[in-house]
């Protein structure tokens, strides 16, 4: 199966870290590519279900990874200094965040929508933002590089991101979003009307 760009960018940020958390790994793509490259020195694969697991267990057989079924954090036991939880929503993003371990662990996140609730959970349950990226395949995708600690969002970092904003990679995504909100506006009830016209704004003074 076809690898996109958006697993070979994860796999990337994985460079340096030893041990490495993969929640939802599903075909282990992401780690499969970082062991290939000796990015990573070993993993635990974890997921809901058996299938994907055992899908994760054809690909990553020759390196050294522990395979756990678990909810999100829930029977993860072992030490490890950064995690992936990606391709899911903000909401269930922000779910298993809610049960992640107290220390100095690095985390990658990738909301495949509303990145903006997701920033703000972040800055409001003790999380802080060490980067961003972005990057393109058929679709923008967002990553966070994220760690335990204190930081205050605007309302423009929100929405922008607080370092992506400063990217000039980040133009053609503020310019679609701007654009899509634009579609969509007129069509939007009143009590919406005045958040995204703040939205459409802050996108297109960037």
């Amino acid at each position: 199966m076809a690898r996109s760009k958006r697993i070979q960018y994860l796999a990337e940020l994985s460079k340096g870290f030893d041990k490495v958390l993969d929640i939802g790994t599903d075909h282990g793509f992401v780690l499969e590519i970082a062991f290939e490259n000796h990015w990573i020195k070993s993993a635990i694969a974890s997921d809901l279900r058996e299938k994907p697991l055992n899908q994760a267990r054809e690909h990553l057989r020759e390196y050294p990874v522990d395979y756990v079924i678990s909810d999100g954090f829930e029977n993860i036991k072992q030490d490890f200094d950064l995690a992936i939880i990606a391709g899911m929503g903000a909401y269930l993003i922000t779910d298993i965040l809610d049960h992640a371990p107290l220390g100095n662990q690095t985390y990658l996140l990738q909301a495949n929508e509303k990145i903006e609730i997701l920033r703000d959970y972040l800055v409001t349950h003790g999380f802080m933002i060490m980067d961003e990226y972005i990057t393109f395949d058929k679709f923008f995708y967002v990553i966070l590089k994220v760690k335990r600690g204190q930081m205050v969002l605007s309302d423009e970092d929100l929405y922008l991101g607080p370092k992506l904003k400063h990217k000039s990679e980040a133009l053609p995504y503020y310019e679609k979003k701007a654009s899509q909100i634009a579609k969509i506006l007129p069509k939007t009830d009143k009590n919406r009307q005045e958040t995204l016209e703040k939205m459409l704004k802050i996108y297109k003074n960037i």
